[in-house]
């Protein structure tokens, strides 16, 4: 990876957890939202963000709801990042810390 588009992903890191933080005022994205990590492709027209959601009421419909404000994170996120273009917005779950909870469980019971 060049160091350019690292600099990028690290600035789009930064940006979305602000947005996330003082922005978003849905009732319906709830807990705490953690960016896990962003990736940015080499030509800048898509950008995979990967979530980590906790201590949320309903996990699924607070994703779904950061899913479908995809637009306004992006015109968010244009104003902070100075970037010629905006890649378009993916977001996935990050279930990985959901993960080794439940395998902790296990171990714990063995």
């Amino acid at each position: 990876m060049n160091n350019k588009l690292y600099k990028l992903e690290e600035q789009f890191t930064k940006a979305l957890s602000d947005i996330f933080r003082n922005e978003i005022k849905d009732p319906r994205i709830d807990g705490m939202i953690t960016i896990s990590e962003v990736r940015i492709t080499n030509d800048l027209s898509h950008c995979n963000i990967y979530i980590s959601i906790y201590n949320s009421v309903d996990k699924n419909e607070c994703f779904k709801t950061i899913k479908d404000s995809a637009g306004f994170i992006r015109k968010k996120l244009s104003s902070m990042v100075d970037i010629r273009v905006m890649p378009e917005l993916h977001f996935y779950l990050d279930e990985t810390l959901d993960y080794v909870d439940k395998m902790n469980q296990i171990f714990k019971k063995i």
